[in-house]
């Protein structure tokens, strides 16, 4: 496993201008995929906790996450909502809505959920409460300006986005793996089988699995749609939790037919101008 990132100088951090991150949780804290705009020269690192990512990289660099950003009160999100619709089954069951904010301190199932049921009046689920102090650790340090180059996304969003729409298998099966690998291939990433397990055992397969790996990679896709001006949003209309931060899950743009028969007034794009009745 990577050591702790160390925290960055000023001339560290000016080394790495611009530069584009995707991120995933895994069992060792954080994988992530990192390279210059373009995709040209992927790099892969761990990280144990977030902080860590964040006192290294520059103001200007793009990092695409794959956890929930923006908890809230009483009522569900709606980008979670959207994320399903477009995904459908059973692709849609790989969108986990995060707790109400009154359960996030929970420390058992049975605690997150009674407190779930009691704020927002449905519960959680098992996947939900297992990432939970994934999800604490970046609601720590979430601001409303990090969230300008901080943004979530969804891996399963991203696929889907760049196969016109969802995906026939799981990610963890072989064929998954390699209907992934062909799609991040097309949007201009070298990568393949035998890449990825020679990059996993140079991160320690103790510490990441494949799919972690993969999913790094899409949201590292994800923040080059970004940084390109490309990207959509799913979510409601200014929907935003008590610390400020907008409820919404990043993709790219839509290139099929299939998905956009999804309604779009879910749909916006991230410099503001309206897709239907959204604005961000």
């Amino acid at each position: 496993m990577s050591q702790s990132i160390p925290r960055g100088s000023h001339d560290r951090r000016q080394s790495k201008r611009g530069l584009l991150y995707g991120i995933d949780g895994c069992r060792g804290g954080w994988v992530i995929a990192t390279a210059p705009s373009g995709l040209r020269d992927v790099t892969l690192d761990i990280a144990p906790e977030f902080r860590c990512i964040l006192e290294q990289v520059a103001l200007d660099s793009v990092l695409a996450i794959d956890i929930p950003i923006g908890i809230p009160e009483n009522k569900p999100r709606t980008c979670d909502r959207d994320a399903r619709q477009l995904l459908g089954w059973p692709r849609s069951s790989s969108v986990f809505s995060p707790p109400c904010r009154k359960a996030l301190p929970a420390r058992t199932f049975a605690e997150a959920l009674q407190l779930n049921r009691s704020s927002m009046g449905i519960g959680i689920s098992k996947q939900a409460f297992h990432i939970m102090r994934k999800i604490r650790e970046v609601d720590e340090v979430m601001t409303v300006q990090t969230q300008q180059y901080v943004r979530e996304v969804h891996p399963e969003v991203t696929f889907a986005q760049l196969n016109g729409g969802p995906l026939m298998h799981r990610k963890k099966d072989a064929h998954g793996r390699a209907e992934r690998i062909d799609l991040l291939g097309r949007a201009g990433l070298n990568i393949s089988e035998s890449w990825l397990q020679r990059e996993r055992a140079k991160l320690g397969a103790r510490w990441v699995l494949l799919d972690d790996v993969i999913d790094a990679l899409a949201c590292l896709v994800t923040a080059s749609d970004i940084r390109n001006g490309g990207s959509r949003c799913l979510g409601g209309v200014e929907e935003k939790d008590a610390k400020g931060l907008v409820m919404e899950i990043v993709c790219g743009e839509i290139r099929d037919s299939e998905i956009m028969k999804m309604d779009e007034s879910c749909i916006s794009n991230r410099t503001g101008r309206t897709v239907g009745s959204c604005s961000i």
